[in-house]
């Protein structure tokens, strides 16, 4: 998710950044909403095999989150989400903190 000039201005960064192309280069799903959202299901399913009894919460509840962001994730993919949701949920954001999180010159819009 880190723009490529970040890696370029640090040198500590570079090997990250190598990294990053290594992963676009070998899985390249993952830049893609759909992809993303489906792996974030495996991963959620992955989780749920911990999950031996019920009063295992973490493995429960770690589960339904990366399920529910894998959700969110195909949602947008297929453009179900719409972007107004997520201008209305910074907005608020701004509204709570204080600062301009989108960088517009407005706090709360």
């Amino acid at each position: 998710e880190a723009k490529q000039e970040w890696f370029e201005k640090s040198g500590s960064l570079k090997m990250l950044g190598d990294y990053q192309e290594k992963l676009i280069k070998h899985c390249e799903f993952l830049t893609l909403m759909g992809g993303r959202g489906l792996f974030y299901i495996f991963q959620a399913t992955l989780w749920l095999t911990f999950a031996d009894t019920l009063s295992e919460f973490l493995e429960i509840g770690a589960a339904c989150a990366l399920g529910f962001v894998g959700i969110l994730h195909l949602f947008a993919h297929w453009g179900i989400m719409p972007t107004n949701i997520v201008q209305r949920m910074i907005a608020k954001a701004e509204q709570l903190s204080g600062a301009d999180i989108n960088q517009n010159g407005v706090v709360g819009e």
